[in-house]
């Protein structure tokens, strides 16, 4: 028995139809994916896109790293659509992987099945599967735990294409079983991504690696060389306004700017950078599972400055918001109405300056310290409220190693969950992540006292300050206990006993 699919007009049944399952008579495009986008699909690419496909279709290896906003997602999806629609149903299989689960099934595979969609191609998707009828798997994407280490053993086809998409995320035992997947005449892979630091990708993308290596950087895209398109593609493509604005505000030595519009692997990182900026896009891709506490952690700014609130959801970074409000009443009534809407258990707040007022007001404001008084208005809140002062002491047992709070904060929470990749920072973006990495360290004496750039040199030197970083570090600050991770030496020695985390990488003593 047969049904009409809704998707492609096509039949479906239990097992693919006969129609499914010969060789498609569109073979005269199997040579010439650059023609099935233009005639088969009525897609517009442009010569770097054209590039690509015909490298995947010559070489058993090819790797492009690239800017931002060229379309990378895009025609991965157009090289999987192709790979199954000219190859013998049942011989062709294409399998992709990301190193989050929003990066396979959000980005590339919404690409997939929008053109599976339009073109009406032959089987059914969903949201990171394509099958001819109900159990020939010809397309797979997946994000495997970092514990699996065979997760795509076994599936082989005669016509194999593997696409490692965002591919600097992705581990070494994905890339080793990529290769041994494709290892047959027919087998491809195709590694795509921003070349943001140092590993696999990297190595891959070397001469004399043996990957065919295509580079895409913001002067190579039309908006740039002047290659005629049409308006709606350069609408996609990267801006001259956002280049210009990311170089005015990363600089144009940043790793920032040199991955996400040169199209460059960083290079000459600062030895003196409290957080790494490969550690930080690691952290980036470290899919972690939202639990509690749920936390927030406020920079308050003064006058004109911003105000940046950061919520944690346990070791996932959640959500930010950030305003300008001269009023400290106001500021107060604001962050107040997000504590309550974020389902704040507890919140460290900045109390340097203006901020003890913001503190002692939402403490006066919270029914865990007020249960008489804060339940008048709609500003109550029934959040812990922690004053934390930047330019006091570091906790007891660490004077020796931090000048002060600050530093404390910055090396043992910013620096050693980066360093580990024990948080989840998938959901910050680039801006803050700039603001993580460019803050720098000295030792300041024989002790090895460390000392942050403070925050005035910070904004002297690269134009802007470090709010919103300074708000994430609060919000994963564990007010109650003294961070300890392995690895310390004297300073884990330091700690007394009692953790409560996984792998012991969170452990400490009452402050």
């Amino acid at each position: 028995m047969t049904t009409l699919d809704p998707l492609t007009n096509r039949r479906s049944s239990r097992w693919a139809t006969a129609a499914d399952l010969v060789d498609p008579p569109e073979m005269k495009w199997r040579y010439d994916p650059a023609r099935w986008a233009s005639e088969r699909a009525g897609l517009e690419i442009w010569s770097k896109q054209r590039e690509i496909v015909e490298s995947v279709r010559d070489n058993p290896l090819t790797a492009v790293r690239s800017c931002h906003s060229a379309g990378k997602s895009f025609i991965s999806a157009v090289l999987t659509c192709w790979w199954i629609d000219v190859h013998p149903a049942g011989q062709a299989r294409v399998i992709t992987t990301a190193p989050t689960s929003k990066q396979v099934d959000a980005v590339l595979w919404y690409e997939i099945n929008k053109l599976h969609t339009t073109l009406g191609l032959r089987g059914r998707t969903n949201l990171n599967e394509w099958y001819l009828g109900d159990r020939m798997l010809v397309g797979l994407g997946r994000k495997p735990p970092d514990h699996v280490e065979a997760a795509f053993q076994g599936l082989h086809a005669r016509y194999l294409l593997v696409i490692l998409d965002e591919a600097y995320g992705i581990p070494k035992n994905l890339w080793d079983e990529a290769s041994t997947l494709a290892s047959n005449e027919f087998g491809r892979i195709l590694a795509i991504g921003n070349p943001d630091g140092p590993g696999e990708f990297e190595e891959n993308c070397k001469q004399g690696s043996g990957w065919n290596v295509i580079h895409i950087g913001y002067r190579d895209t039309p908006n740039f060389t002047g290659e005629t398109v049409s308006r709606s593609l350069a609408e996609m493509l990267v801006s001259r306004r956002w280049v210009d604005e990311r170089r005015h505000k990363w600089g144009p030595g940043s790793a920032l700017f040199q991955s996400k519009c040169e199209g460059n692997f960083p290079s000459g990182g600062d030895p003196f950078a409290v957080i790494q900026n490969d550690w930080a896009m690691l952290c980036r891709v470290n899919e972690l599972a939202e639990d509690e506490p749920y936390e927030a952690g406020i920079d308050v700014g003064g006058g004109g400055d911003r105000t940046v609130i950061r919520e944690r959801r346990g070791t996932v970074a959640g959500r930010e918001e950030q305003f300008v409000d001269a009023d400290p009443m106001r500021t107060v009534g604001r962050l107040a109405e997000r504590l309550r809407e974020w389902g704040i258990q507890r919140v460290k707040v900045d109390s340097t300056g203006l901020g003890w007022a913001i503190a002692g007001r939402l403490r006066e404001l919270s029914t865990r310290h007020n249960p008489a008084g804060a339940r008048v208005g709609e500003t109550s809140h029934d959040a812990e409220v922690i004053a934390v002062n930047f330019g006091a002491g570091p906790p007891q047992g660490f004077e020796k190693k931090f000048l002060n709070m600050r530093a404390y904060l910055w090396w043992q929470v910013g620096r050693e969950l980066s360093r580990l990749t024990t948080w989840d920072l998938s959901r910050v973006d680039d801006d803050v992540i700039h603001e993580l990495v460019s803050p720098r360290y000295e030792i300041m004496d024989s002790y090895g006292k460390i000392k942050i750039e403070p925050k005035d040199l910070v904004i002297k030197r690269l134009g802007f300050s470090p709010d919103s970083a300074e708000a994430l570090l609060l919000a994963f600050y564990d007010a109650r206990t003294v961070a300890r991770t392995r690895g310390w030496g004297q300073l884990a020695n330091a700690d007394i006993t009692g953790g409560t985390s996984p792998g012991d990488r969170l452990v400490g003593v009452a402050q």
